[in-house]
């Protein structure tokens, strides 16, 4: 996993014209699709709002979750508390970059995932957030499309919609062998804060890394780890939980953050 969070960090330093230059919270507009599988719509179940979906809910409203700016510095460092950050500078600048804790596990079994990445500039910017598609395999498939089918949907990434072209690593899993690990990296819309809402609340959900430009197309399908669910969870909540706070108490949540430096 550390040569794949590496891969993403490198990636901080080709995109940070294209971080910079989006005007809003939600990054810039990518080309995706998304396809009806079925019509059929599971029983809903009272259950406990995410923080990220009442930051939402009250978007329009307020951009302050809590009164209390203490409260809100606490939130926000419990909620960034749940990622490993690495930390860079650039030529006019630094960031951070953040990957939840349970991706950690997931590449330890040599499992392919779902990898939610946060980064930030500074509390006088707001967060971007990315999805990495993860593929750890025997072999590399040179995978340019994936696609994710939750109970309901599916969503289809081709590489059009990647930020830059597949990273390839390497991943050491914990028999202590080396397998091949392609990362794909694409900048979150709000259309893809739904797909996350959605693919978080599925029963199943299954992922197919795939090469299909090609006459002879490879694809590998598999479930999505649990650890997914609970790994784009800490980074919506972290994502909403920074948009919405003022420059101070972002600035008091940066300050407690522990990070390990990498050179740019």
């Amino acid at each position: 996993m550390k040569k794949c969070k590496l891969a993403a960090m490198a990636w901080l330093s080709v995109c940070i014209v294209l971080f910079t230059s989006c005007g809003n919270s939600a990054g810039v507009s990518a080309s995706s699709t998304s396809e009806v599988k079925s019509t059929a719509v599971s029983e809903s179940t009272a259950e406990e709002k995410q923080p990220y979906e009442i930051l939402r809910e009250k978007e329009d409203e307020t951009k302050q979750i809590a009164a209390d700016e203490e409260q809100q510095t606490k939130e926000l460092q419990d909620a960034l508390s749940e990622f490993e950050f690495l930390y860079t500078e650039f030529e006019g600048g630094d960031a951070l970059m953040g990957v939840s804790l349970h991706c950690d596990k997931v590449a330890e079994k040599g499992e392919s995932c779902i990898l939610p990445v946060l980064y930030i500039f500074g509390p006088s910017m707001p967060p971007y957030l990315c999805v990495g598609f993860n593929y750890i395999g025997d072999e590399y498939l040179d995978m340019d499309t994936v696609e994710i089918d939750t109970d309901n949907y599916r969503y289809t990434y081709d590489s059009e919609s990647f930020m830059q072209e597949v990273q390839k690593t390497t991943a050491e899993v914990n028999d202590g062998k080396e397998k091949a690990d392609e990362l794909a990296l694409r900048l979150v819309t709000e259309d893809d804060i739904d797909n996350l809402a959605d693919i978080i609340k599925s029963d199943k959900v299954q992922l197919t890394f795939a090469k299909y430009n090609t006459a002879k197309p490879v694809f590998v399908e598999c479930e999505m780890p649990d650890e997914d669910r609970h790994a784009i969870t800490d980074a919506l909540n972290a994502y909403y939980l920074y948009l919405n706070a003022s420059e101070r108490v972002r600035a008091k949540a940066l300050a407690d953050i522990s990070y390990t430096e990498v050179e740019s």
